[in-house]
């Protein structure tokens, strides 16, 4: 493997471990609801981002083109990913939390038939399965229904923002796949933190000077670490990676944040914990599969199509339309066909 293919899939590990330090460094704010603890990080890592774009010269090429209400949506689908799952962190744990956003892939196998016309595979309801059971198994079936007690109904309602969380997540896949062909990963980022910063500007209003003080070491370090080089780390190994490599190796975010919450937080992590993480990680992974296959087949068709594009322009230029001998790269039936319409012109 060349080393610039070494270099870009460490990136993408490394990005995908940072990730997965969010929800922990998130139980370190003290005297902050989760609204205000992302406005912070964001703003700091929107911050940060702009500098890097401007170092390398990109951010003046940076603009709003088309398809700009899926933009605002995008923006609108982060924040609702990031205050659902820090409230889901607040009420259960980190493991919990990180397992039920990876539910995502879940959703868009139930919305895709729907919103994107996709069938459903084998493979995607095998998927499906797999994912439903681990939820079932991490929350517990003793714990889907309501109890009475207070500790019960905090426990529910931490599970309840954890789905949510998924389900926003969802919506950012499948928001970021209709962009894409538009902007790239680094534009929707910037751009769409634009628009979250915007939602969540309220929040800004509820922060105290003397909470901000208190918390800024970790408000950076969210912001910088996580939201802009973690960002920055994922998208430029982006370009050298396959996309159906780059989401398995995303799968290691919510394993590092299991592995890291039981190291530095001393969470449980029980017998159901590993299964239900075996069962979603593995439906992660079969969606992960289908949609690179998609992707891959989707690029190399515009390739395809890009080169046969550029065969006909090169045949125009070289006036192979008035020569007999095929220009190299120019499939013959393609000049005998050009031929046999001048010469019928001529006719005529």
């Amino acid at each position: 493997m060349e080393p610039r293919y070494i270099k870009a899939n460490a990136q993408v590990i490394a990005a995908s471990v940072i990730y997965g330090f969010a929800g922990i460094f998130f139980l370190y704010i003290k005297n902050m609801a989760a609204g205000p603890v992302v406005f912070c990080q964001l703003l700091f890592g929107f911050l940060v981002l702009a500098a890097y774009l401007a170092a390398a010269g990109k951010l003046s090429g940076i603009r709003l083109r088309g398809k700009r209400t899926a933009l605002l949506l995008l923006g609108a689908w982060q924040a609702g990913v990031m205050l659902s799952y820090y409230t889901a962190v607040s009420f259960t744990n980190v493991s919990m939390s990180v397992l039920l956003l990876y539910t995502a892939p879940l959703y868009v196998l139930l919305v895709a038939p729907v919103i994107l016309k996709e069938k459903i595979s084998t493979r995607n309801l095998a998927a499906l399965t797999l994912s439903l059971i681990g939820v079932v198994v991490v929350v517990g079936h003793e714990n889907l229904v309501p109890g009475t007690a207070e500790a019960g109904s905090r426990y529910l309602f931490g599970v309840l923002m954890g789905l949510f969380s998924g389900f926003f997540y969802a919506c950012i896949i499948m928001t970021s796949r209709y962009l894409r062909n538009e902007y790239s990963g680094l534009e929707q980022l910037f751009l769409s933190t634009g628009v979250t910063l915007v939602i969540l500007l309220p929040f800004m209003l509820q922060i105290s000077p003397a909470a901000l003080l208190e918390n800024l070491p970790v408000l950076l370090f969210l912001g910088v670490m996580i939201t802009s080089i973690g960002s920055i780390l994922y998208f430029t190994g982006l370009e050298q990676v396959k996309a159906q490599n780059a989401s398995i190796i995303s799968l290691l975010e919510p394993v590092s944040a299991i592995f890291f919450a039981y190291l530095i937080l001393n969470d449980p992590v029980s017998r159901s914990t590993l299964i239900g993480c075996i069962l979603i990680l593995a439906s992660s992974l079969l969606m992960s599969l289908e949609e690179g296959s998609k992707i891959e087949n989707e690029t190399k068709h515009e390739n395809e199509n890009k080169a046969e594009n550029e065969i006909l322009l090169k045949a125009k230029a070289v006036g192979v339309l008035t020569v007999g001998v095929p220009v190299a790269g120019v499939p013959e039936s393609q000049v005998d066909r050009r031929k046999q319409e001048k010469i019928t012109g001529k006719n005529d």
